[in-house]
């Protein structure tokens, strides 16, 4: 019996030790960050800029990898079947708590197939509309709206919580609009720009340079208060739609990958997204790092789950 519990003594000494040795040699090669989005998109821009710093710090290369398609399905399947070992890591956004609400079967577990790593990013969306719109303020657009049932349409790059907003502002004002799914947000900018569709719910920067040549207009914003960019932009709380929220990504790994490795990549991606190297290069591309705890993510998630499960009910969505 003595012998049996020294062997097993000596076991879990041998499991703790190989447990130090995982954290203390992690990263033992490359580290990938999967996109699940197409190359340009805010995501992907904010992805590169993590990578490379976080490459700097670690010492080892980590590369970008977009896996596009299915509302971001595709590249989250692809994660969640890679080795647990803190190598393959996912950069996802506000959509992935958003997927049952949309999705019967997406494949994947939401939130339990992912670990939560930290929050990397947030940033405002603002409502932009072509020139040729025949309303210049949200008002006028409702108005429209009300006038020309389902002549409106609005495009967005899939199932995600900026399909919610739109649900929201046609429930608040009972009025019909057609939605339109694109592969990526420059494919959508793109059909804007050409009037193939009347409204998008897209970052700050993408539209601006539209916006300056008169081409697009934006209508509203989110965010607590007046956008320096789009200072004449009055806010979605402004206009009595205070559930259209901001943008944020995230990062995360597979299932199972172990806790001290997850709190190593946690503690390394927080020191670089606090350096003012990163968060000037976040900055110019129009959002705020977010460096969060992992249970600050996980929070994030759930309230996030919870809220729109309620809200897609009250709309009376259900899952495809």
């Amino acid at each position: 019996m003595k012998k049996m519990l020294r062997q097993m003594g000596l076991g879990c000494l041998l499991a703790l030790s190989a447990a130090a040795a995982n954290a203390n040699g992690y990263p033992n090669g490359s580290v990938k960050i999967v996109v699940p989005y197409p190359a340009a998109s805010g995501t992907d821009a904010i992805a590169r800029i993590v990578a490379e710093e976080l490459g700097r710090k670690i010492k080892q290369p980590v590369i970008v990898e977009n896996r596009p398609g299915a509302g971001g399905l595709i590249g989250t399947r692809y994660v969640t079947t890679t080795a647990p070992n803190g190598l393959t890591l996912l950069m996802h956004t506000t959509a992935w708590p958003a997927q049952p609400i949309f999705v019967r079967n997406p494949g994947v577990s939401v939130p339990d197939a992912l670990e939560p790593i930290s929050k990397v990013a947030q940033g405002r969306l603002v409502l932009t509309a072509p020139k040729d719109l025949a309303a210049n303020t949200f008002q006028e657009m409702v108005a429209y709206a009300k006038e020309h049932p389902g002549k409106l349409n609005y495009g967005t790059t899939g199932p995600g919580d900026v399909l919610l907003s739109f649900g929201v502002m046609q429930d608040k004002y009972a009025v019909k609009m057609e939605h339109i799914q694109y592969r990526g947000s420059a494919p959508l900018l793109n059909a804007l720009v050409a009037s193939e569709v009347q409204m998008s719910l897209q970052s700050e920067f993408p539209p601006l340079p539209f916006v300056k040549e008169g081409r697009l207009k934006t209508l509203a914003i989110t965010g607590e208060g007046r956008s320096k960019v789009y200072p004449n932009t009055p806010t979605f709380t402004e206009l009595g739609l205070p559930n259209v929220r901001s943008n944020w990504m995230g990062l995360f790994a597979p299932k199972g990958t172990p806790k001290d490795v997850l709190d190593r990549i946690n503690r390394d991606v927080n020191e670089v997204l606090r350096t003012p190297e990163t968060v000037k290069r976040i900055e110019n591309l129009y959002f705020e790092a977010k460096p969060t705890t992992r249970d600050g993510l996980r929070h994030q998630i759930q309230q996030s789950i919870t809220e729109w499960t309620a809200l897609a009910a009250r709309l009376g969505i259900t899952p495809q």
